[in-house]
């Protein structure tokens, strides 16, 4: 299977839920949304730096572009310390609840942007951690075989 296209289709759905986001702020105010905007790039290039920079197939990735910035931190692949995980996760956590407090006004908004993030988590989490070539992540898990 080719594991590029759940990568890349996980990367345009969280990117559609930012995009969402944005879209709920921009009804509020437009400084709003620039603030989310900015919130969002800067905590996507930090999950860069902290978490892709650490991966040793950042050169192969199937999300495509986080594997490509990461390739600007020449930064050897190792093991996660569990700082470097919380911190990811805490990032990950800004991005996706900022939103909520106007996504809530919006049921549609709010139904568009939560799908958005499943199918972006769950494409990583069933179809690209099973058999990941990241020793070090810990989501990775090893596929299962058949016969």
């Amino acid at each position: 299977m080719n594991r590029t296209i759940p990568g890349t289709l996980g990367l345009i759905c969280g990117t559609i839920a930012i995009l969402v986001g944005i879209f709920s702020f921009s009804q509020i105010s437009y400084y709003l949304a620039a603030g989310y905007l900015l919130v969002c790039l800067i905590a996507g290039m930090l999950i860069v730096r902290v978490f892709c920079a650490s991966c040793p197939i950042k050169r192969t990735c199937v999300h495509i572009l986080p594997g490509y910035l990461a390739q600007f931190w020449n930064q050897p692949p190792g093991p996660y310390s569990s700082v470097k995980i919380y911190l990811t996760g805490i990032l990950f956590a800004i991005i996706i609840l900022i939103p909520q407090a106007v996504l809530i006004t919006s049921l549609h908004l709010f139904v568009l942007f939560w799908i958005c993030i499943i199918i972006a988590a769950m494409s990583s989490y069933l179809i690209l951690c099973p058999g990941c070539g990241n020793q070090y992540c810990p989501f990775r898990r090893e596929k299962k075989k058949q016969g």
